[in-house]
Parts: structure tokens; C-alpha cells; sequence
């Protein structure tokens, strides 16, 4: 009886492209034909993206035409790197700060992908150790090639031996084949799994996500409304150091709060279902306004209070603190050529009490930490500005100029839903996110909002699955998608 298995994973009904298989619908596949039609591999990794647990399994083809090509192109970039016919820096590993965000992504991700192997979480093993390892790899050389710098060849060959490991369980002859190219002795499948090389730090992980995604993501808006008055030549980008006195009181006293248990770590949307909170925040805010320092604030109190709270509930209460954990102008600083590459301009830092011009004062007061202030100069001499919440403004000497050819991109952009909630079931049972992606995108936080809340997990489980998920991000969150 020791010997037998302690436990053992079962799952549903076997759909093909999300149809029961059937003979009668010819949609019925023996291993040897599906094999020929694609490969192992592919197969392999089709089958662990079915889904996990009592899910019914799902074997989308579209995903084993995907991998067909991208393995392929992946090899060939593999040569390439091992080759040296694309050019890598022989620096320390350490000595930029996209190459130290990296390397703890790598080990980040990693230590995810061993969990989820151990538990046998298949297909989040492979969201971990392949969908997203790969696409933390993709941007990492698209930001290197935005700055005009090669990437690091000590992280980089380190990424492609960990990633032909992690991988091998599911494409076992592909890792195979990868790990010959790499020159490694003896097989991938004898190989240890990786361990991270130094303890995974959070606040590195936000740090890359505010300079590579935060950053440009609200500067290229900006960008697109300032540039109605014409293309945008440059741009000065101003850095506060801490926040004003009001918003200082105002985070002090959510601290003392949150020190005495009495602030609510709860979204607005969810107060309604939780009236003790409700009744905190309530208090919160009379606490607030009955401040006299702050009465010529009153009708800013609400938003900042409750968009820092919004960011307590997602980060931890070090949103709270009235200064970053890091040096936000040097970071910044740093990655200039970064931005002057997305923001297709010239760009110039300082700190928000240094203007370039008076004409700047209104960007550079909209500064706050971990939210940088922005503004632009363009050709036919309009000026936009903008930073934190702040819109750009723009002024036109005639027609609005188009950018680039094309009407800039609005919020406003309208997303189709899904009303039918048996119709979605069926849409999310084969992707994790509604657009099919790898990450939440637009279109999640639009489906999110016109989906009942007492959802049947039981009569559609991969819609009760998507909701939890998104659920578990914050209102603000949400709309950065």
C-alpha cells in the first residue's frame, strides 16, 4: 500500500476545438494522425493547454498551428544568438538596470513554473514557463533595442538554457534539439531544474513595470492628444520628489488607519456586499474632510484617498508611504533613450522644481511620485502638457494635424462584448483572457463589467474561473488595460 499512488488527476469530456470529438462531426483524431497533421511537440503542448483539474479538456488546433511556427522561428533565434551573428553585450549582468529587472523576471518565473509542475498545473506551467517566459524575453530585447544597446550574452544564453529545461517537460524532442544547439553535454531531460540565482525582489518587478509599461503607456497618450496640434519634436519629462503637504496629511492618516486596522483593503465596487468596510471608509473620509489643512482640497480628498487605497489593496500597503523605495529620477534617467524611442522625440529629465520653462509649471505641478508630469513641443509650436491625471493640452494653428496618417487612438474606443453567458463559457473555455492573449487586456475590463456577479460555477466554470481572476484586480488596475 505504500507504493501505491496517493492521489490521481481526472478531467472531462475530450473537446476538439471545443467540440466534443466525434466520428460523425470528423473531428476524431487518432495519436498517430494528429502526430503526422502537426508534430509531438506540438501536440504535447496543444494537450497542456487543454486545461487543468476536472476542466474538460480542450485540444485547440489554432494552438498547435501557432506553436508549429513559433518553435521553428524560436530555433532559428536560438542559432543566431549561439552564433553571434546577433550582437550581445559581454558587460556584468548587473551593470543596467533592464539587465538586473531581467534576471529577476528569470528567476521570478521560474520559481512560479516549479509550483505549478509540482501540482501538476499543466497548462499554468506552460503559461509560466513558456507564454510568459518568452514574452518577458521578447521585451526584454525590444527595450535593449530601443535604447541602442545589445543585450546582456551572460542573461541571454542563461535564458535560452533555462528555457529548453522548464519547456522540456512538455516539448521534450524540441528542448532536446535546443539543448544540442546550445552545445550542452548529455541530455536536457537529465538536467536539474533551475533554481533562481538570488531571491526574487518585488520591488524590482515594479520598477520595470512602472519605467517599461506604466510609463510610456500614459506618455504615448498624452502623446497622441498633444499631437493634434502637430507632431510632437520633443518633450520635457518632470520627476517629483515628494508628494504636496495635503497629500502627505492625507497618506499619513490612511497609515495610521491601516497601523489601527480600520482601513478597509477593499475596492469600491466591492463595498456595497461589505457594510463594515463601507461604514471604515465612510469614517475615513469625514475623518478627512473635518481636517481643516485640507479643506481647500476638499473635492481632490475622495479620488486620491480611494485611488491610493485601490493601490494598497493590489500592491501592499507600502503604497501608502509618502516616497518610493527607489530613486525614481535616476531610474528614469537612465532609460531616456527608452522613451525617446517610444515617444518617437527628443526628451530631456528634471526634477519638478526645475522647470525648463514657466510655460512648464502645469505639468511639472502635476507631478507626483510614481507618476511623472510630461510636456511636449511640437512642430507648428503647440504645446501639450499633462502628468499624474492630468490631460495634455494641445492649441492648433489651423486644421488638427494627424499623426503619422492615422487619427489618434482614444480611450473612448469601443470593445464588443459577450451577453450571452453560455456563449462566453464557451469563448473562455479555450483562452485564458477574451482576446486570446497572454495577458488581461481592454477587452477583459469591458466583458468584466457586464457580467452578473452570481456567476454558476458549477453551469459555466470557465467564466466563474475568468471572473475570480479579474476580480482579483483592482478598478484601477483595470482601466490601465
Amino acid at each position: 500500500p505504500e507504493l501505491w499512488p496517493k492521489s490521481f488527476f481526472c478531467n472531462g469530456w475530450l473537446l476538439v476545438n471545443n467540440e466534443k470529438m466525434s466520428k460523425s462531426k470528423g473531428n476524431f483524431f487518432t495519436v498517430d494522425e494528429i502526430i503526422k497533421l502537426y508534430s509531438a511537440d506540438t501536440v504535447r503542448l496543444a494537450m497542456a493547454n487543454s486545461g487543468d483539474t476536472l476542466e474538460p479538456a480542450n485540444f485547440d488546433q489554432s494552438v498547435c498551428n501557432k506553436a508549429v511556427l513559433t518553435l521553428a522561428v524560436f530555433l532559428d533565434l536560438m542559432k543566431s544568438m549561439v552564433s553571434g551573428s546577433e550582437p550581445l553585450d559581454a558587460g556584468a549582468e548587473d551593470g543596467r538596470f533592464v539587465d538586473v529587472w531581467f534576471a529577476n523576471e528569470m528567476n521570478r518565473l521560474v520559481q512560479e513554473g516549479k509550483k505549478f509542475y509540482e501540482s501538476m498545473y499543466y497548462r499554468e506551467a506552460l503559461r509560466t514557463c513558456y507564454f510568459e517566459f518568452t514574452s518577458m524575453f521578447d521585451q526584454y530585447r525590444d527595450i535593449c533595442k530601443a535604447a541602442g544597446i545589445a543585450p546582456n550574452k551572460a542573461l541571454t544564453l542563461r535564458y535560452l538554457e533555462w528555457q529548453m529545461i522548464i519547456l522540456s517537460p512538455i516539448c521534450p524532442h524540441f528542448c532536446e534539439h535546443g539543448w544540442s544547439i546550445l552545445g550542452k553535454p548529455g541530455s536536457v531531460l537529465d538536467s536539474r531544474f533551475p533554481s533562481p540565482t538570488k531571491p526574487v525582489e518585488i520591488s524590482l518587478t515594479k520598477q520595470g513595470d512602472y519605467m517599461f509599461n506604466k510609463v510610456p503607456h500614459d506618455f504615448i497618450k498624452l502623446l497622441e492628444k498633444a499631437s493634434k496640434g502637430g507632431t510632437a519634436k520633443s518633450a520635457v519629462v518632470y520627476v517629483a520628489k515628494e508628494y504636496p503637504d495635503w497629500k502627505k496629511t492625507v497618506l499619513a492618516k490612511l497609515r495610521k488607519f491601516h497601523g489601527e486596522k480600520k482601513l478597509p483593503l477593499v475596492a469600491q465596487e466591492d463595498m456595497k456586499d461589505n457594510p463594515e468596510a463601507a461604514q471604515q471608509w465612510k469614517n475615513i473620509m469625514t475623518d478627512l474632510m473635518q481636517d481643516a489643512s485640507l479643506k481647500p482640497f476638499g473635492k481632490h480628498l475622495g479620488p486620491f484617498a480611494a485611488f491610493k487605497r485601490d493601490e494598497a489593496v493590489a500592491s501592499g500597503a507600502s503604497a501608502l508611504d509618502a516616497s518610493l523605495p527607489f530613486d525614481e529620477f535616476a531610474l528614469v534617467t537612465e532609460n531616456v533613450a527608452y522613451l525617446k524611442q517610444k515617444l518617437q522625440a527628443d526628451v530631456e529629465v528634471r526634477t519638478a522644481d526645475s522647470l525648463a520653462s514657466p510655460d512648464h509649471k502645469d505639468a511639472a505641478a502635476n507631478a507626483q511620485p510614481g507618476k511623472p508630469g510630461i510636456f511636449f513641443v511640437t512642430e507648428q509650436g503647440a504645446k501639450g502638457g499633462g502628468g499624474g491625471k492630468a490631460k495634455a493640452a494641445a492649441k492648433a494653428d489651423s486644421k488638427p494635424a494627424k499623426t503619422n496618417g492615422t487619427a489618434p487612438n482614444g480611450s473612448s474606443e469601443k470593445v464588443s462584448t459577450i451577453t450571452d453567458v453560455k456563449k462566453l463559457n464557451e469563448h473562455l473555455s479555450t483562452r485564458s483572457y477574451c482576446d486570446g492573449g497572454y495577458q488581461p487586456s481592454k477587452a477583459d475590463a469591458a466583458q468584466f463589467a457586464v457580467v452578473p456577479t452570481n456567476i454558476s460555477s458549477e453551469e459555466f466554470p470557465h467564466v466563474a474561473r475568468w471572473y475570480k481572476h479579474i476580480h482579483s484586480f483592482t478598478a484601477a488596475q483595470r482601466g490601465t488595460w
